[in-house]
């Protein structure tokens, strides 16, 4: 069977309305032959068109048993189909949970050594690093000020006649809370953001992935390239790091838009790779969605974004408007071009009428997900 004779399904779970949405398309019109049916147990649906005959799991489990979903008058010719389906009343307290943080501190195991993912060399030894601690957001300094009404050991005089604030600020700056204060490498000690792993320069080896950060005096390794012992048996990959920002970045300001720009140190080694010309203006329609499609074999947690690639020139322009409404989001230059990659795989999941949107494309980026 040739590609213009497959059928596209699709289906997505609308927790908030207990509903699950089913589209098909189909390659050639609606007739006699298109029959869609639910199984008895309410995790499967079934299309027949034609002479052939197509399978999907659905994201949830469907109330509806062992049915024949109709097909309504104004479906029929047409080559799009929808259906909504009853959300069966256990699948809320079952259905798929995604964890939006991709190797925490707590998952990671504290013997364990850090390798590159592709050719398995040592980056880490064994036993290097005796624990992992999770860095905090990225607006910490700030909150801290907030979370203290009153600074602690607050004192109106010093002993030597300072006034009371420039005393204060000293102690604060001396235990972290000021705002000038920075993480920074720690022998032993391996520090877990969103995307990156932190690591004293001592106890690394063999490096050519990652990049140094002077700030911390430390060495950067992304997520994404390395392998290390965890709680989880699948390793992070970009979108799902990319994802974790993104959803991070909702929580902490609320802005629904983000442009995703690369990394001023990478720019150089990504225009040899060809991949750094560009960036990504994203628009988040639903941070947390779980789909299903016969495109591909399994249930996946998801955010569903608009987005369209655009030069480094027009996102730098539109960051410097005052009225930018979009957060900046960095990555390496690699990495965006695997993320644009990503989202047009997604995007072909979709039925054909919901690809786009005014100038925009609808993409389907993974979020992290535990598997023990």
């Amino acid at each position: 069977m040739g590609p213009s004779d497959e059928c596209l399904l699709y289906a997505e779970l609308l927790a908030n309305i207990r509903q699950i949405s089913l589209a098909a398309s189909l390659p050639t019109p609606c007739d006699a032959s298109t029959q869609l049916a639910l199984s008895a147990d309410g995790q499967t649906v079934q299309l027949k068109h034609g002479r052939s005959s197509f399978h999907l799991t659905l994201p949830a489990k469907a109330s509806l048993g062992a049915k024949l979903l109709p097909i309504q008058d104004q479906q029929k010719g047409r080559t799009s189909l929808a259906w909504r389906l009853p959300l069966d009343a256990t699948s809320l307290s079952t259905s798929h949970q995604a964890d939006p943080v991709p190797w925490s501190a707590t998952d990671l195991d504290p013997s364990s050594g850090v390798a590159c993912r592709q050719c398995r060399a040592v980056v880490v030894p064994s036993g290097a690093v005796k624990s992992w601690k999770d860095l905090p957001s990225e607006n910490w300094a700030e909150m801290m000020e907030f979370w203290h009404c009153h600074k602690p050991d607050h004192k109106h005089r010093t002993d030597h006649g300072e006034e009371s604030g420039e005393a204060d600020d000293r102690t604060l700056a001396a235990r972290g809370y000021g705002a000038s204060s920075a993480i920074s490498a720690q022998e032993g000690v391996g520090f877990v953001d969103l995307t990156t792993l932190l690591l004293a320069e001592s106890d690394c080896q063999n490096v050519t992935l990652g990049f140094f950060d002077f700030r911390a005096v430390a060495l950067t390794l992304l997520k994404w390239q390395i392998a290390c012992a965890s709680a989880s048996c699948v390793a992070p990959g970009i979108p799902e790091c990319l994802a974790a920002t993104i959803v991070s970045t909702i929580s902490r300001c609320g802005a629904a838009k983000s442009l995703i720009t690369p990394l001023p140190e990478t720019i150089r080694a990504g225009e040899e790779h060809g991949v750094a010309r560009g960036a990504i203006h994203i628009w988040v329609l639903n941070s947390s969605i779980v789909y299903s499609s016969n495109g591909t074999s399994r249930i996946t947690p998801a955010i569903k974004l608009l987005y369209r690639p655009i030069s480094r020139g027009e996102a730098h322009k539109m960051l410097e408007e005052i009225n930018c409404d979009a957060q900046e989001i960095n990555l390496p230059a690699q990495a965006i071009g695997k993320v644009v990659h990503h989202l047009e795989e997604s995007n072909a999941l979709l039925p054909p009428t919901e690809r786009l949107f005014k100038e925009w494309r609808v993409g389907l980026l993974t979020r992290w997900e535990f598997k023990a």
